[in-house]
């Protein structure tokens, strides 16, 4: 992935998160890898893959729910993801599920 590219993901990401320190404990490191993050400073693939899930979802979310709706989405109990956290599912690698709930969030399907 690209400098550029990963700093916008984990700008993107970064607002879901109300602090770094917040962020830092969803990813599990330390808070100043965030700062470092911000800054462009390389990002283990583990991390970068979480990243890049997190930042895919937002995008998507972002098409259709408001700014200040999106982290609300990621952090409430999801019935499309059997009652998980969207964010959980996401940072535990399951993209796929997510863009799934997503979908039928978009087109108003009820679980």
């Amino acid at each position: 992935m690209r400098p550029a590219r990963r700093r916008a993901d984990v700008e993107l990401a970064r607002g879901v998160f109300p602090s770094d320190a917040e962020m830092a404990a969803a990813f599990g490191v330390d808070r100043s890898n965030i700062a470092r993050w911000r800054a462009g400073a390389p990002v283990s693939p583990e991390h970068r893959t979480m990243l890049h899930n997190l930042a895919t979802a937002i995008a998507m979310l972002l098409e259709f729910l408001s700014p200040t709706t999106v982290p609300k989405w990621l952090r409430g109990i999801n019935a499309h993801l059997s009652d998980r956290q969207p964010l959980a599912v996401l940072l535990h690698g399951r993209l796929s599920e997510v863009v799934a709930a997503i979908e039928r969030e978009r087109t108003g399907a009820f679980a």
